[in-house]
């Protein structure tokens, strides 16, 4: 891939990246540099994909952004083994990819998943019982709670999340917050996975998507791995 269309992609991402760190720009331009297209595919660490004739930059920066977890985590095995919420959200994003006429959906689902999973794993870090903690104020114990209800419960109850620990740490109220809590359990690919993809999130989520997306399957399968190696860590 040419030196101009490496730099084209690097500076539309950082250009709306919100939760990048130092080494980022290291690990995504070496992922381009193992990335070629010719003759209608893309090819990357001996996978091939197809994304048609004459794709320019634009194209190929849609293929880029709609595939991250294939490009970051590589090729892996789908995790069958997932929650039942987790797994539909899977497979309805797998079905969205096979119909071929759905893929900023199926992009946004795809990144929710990973959302989804920091979530998950929250709730399966705090276990069956959660005990909240706010200066001045008695311990409040919460049982068979996850991350949506403690978060609700917080809000309904006008308890402000910023000075709260739940378990003895703080509990991470917004994204950003959460994404700091799950470094502990990524490593350091993983965690730019998380990082970029929830930020891509996001922008659909908020119908400012710019790019022609292009998602394919083996990016769905590498998201559900991302997920289960989050909660297998938590769980040990």
């Amino acid at each position: 891939m040419d030196l101009e269309t490496k730099n084209y992609i690097l500076k539309n991402i950082f250009d709306f990246f919100q939760y990048s760190k130092r080494y980022d720009r290291l690990v995504l331009t070496g992922i381009l540099n193992s990335m070629d297209y010719h003759d209608d595919y893309i090819t990357f660490n001996k996978l091939r994909f197809k994304i048609g004739r004459n794709a320019g930059r634009d194209k190929i920066l849609g293929f880029f952004l709609a595939n991250l977890p294939v490009l970051i985590e590589g090729r892996r095995t789908e995790r069958n083994d997932l929650t039942p919420k987790l797994t539909k959200l899977k497979n309805d994003t797998l079905e969205l990819i096979s119909l071929g006429k759905f893929n900023e959906l199926a992009t946004l689902d795809m990144y929710l998943l990973l959302e989804m999973g920091l979530r998950c794993a929250y709730s399966i870090w705090v276990g069956k019982k959660a005990i909240i903690e706010r200066p001045g104020y008695d311990k409040i114990i919460l049982y068979d709670q996850d991350y949506r209800k403690i978060k609700l419960y917080l809000r309904l109850n006008k308890i402000g999340h910023y000075d709260v620990l739940v378990n003895g740490q703080p509990f991470p109220s917004s994204q950003n917050s959460l994404l700091h809590w799950s470094e502990k359990f990524t490593d350091r690919n993983s965690d730019l996975l998380f990082r970029l993809a929830l930020n891509i999130r996001n922008l659909l989520a908020h119908g400012e998507n710019e790019w022609e997306l292009y998602p394919f399957k083996e990016s769905v399968e590498s998201s559900s791995y991302a997920v289960g190696k989050v909660l297998d860590r938590i769980k040990l």
